[in-house]
């Protein structure tokens, strides 16, 4: 039979309450409303280690589809914006705009949607891609 023994969290060495919250989100969120197009992060209190750090950005990054290129120099983390004009400024975004359009990937817009009834559909291309694609995992 197993036993519990209650015991007080000051007792126990180098005990500490577990990071509650995500730690992605708020800094993504923040850089993104910032403006600004590249950026160091300031790790100043952190208890993420660099690595740590790293790859939960990056996950949180690839996962959302945010306009956010992430990289590493000299033990240090840089942001840069990749939704910039041909000014180099910043197209305003926010981070909830994202994840908002998340679901409509793959949506084509209706400017390249109006013309489709003045393209011709070859049935034989269809029939001889899908021929050679049917097997296949990957195109």
């Amino acid at each position: 039979m197993v036993k519990f023994i209650e015991i007080d969290p000051d007792e126990i060495p180098n005990f500490r309450e577990s990071h509650r919250g995500r730690v992605s989100y708020p800094i993504l969120k923040s850089f993104l409303e910032t403006g600004k197009v590249l950026v160091r992060l300031d790790r100043t209190g952190m208890q993420q280690t660099l690595v740590s750090l790293n790859s939960s950005l990056n996950a949180y990054i690839r996962s959302h589809s945010l306009p956010v290129k992430m990289f590493n120099r000299g033990g240090e983390i840089y942001l840069m914006r990749t939704d910039t004009n041909d000014e180099g400024k910043v197209t305003p975004a926010d981070i909830h705009d994202f994840e908002r359009n998340r679901d409509n990937v793959g949506v084509a817009p209706k400017e390249l949607t109006d013309n489709l009834d003045n393209i011709p559909l070859v049935s034989d291309e269809v029939d001889e891609r899908f021929e050679q694609e049917k097997d296949q995992t990957t195109k």
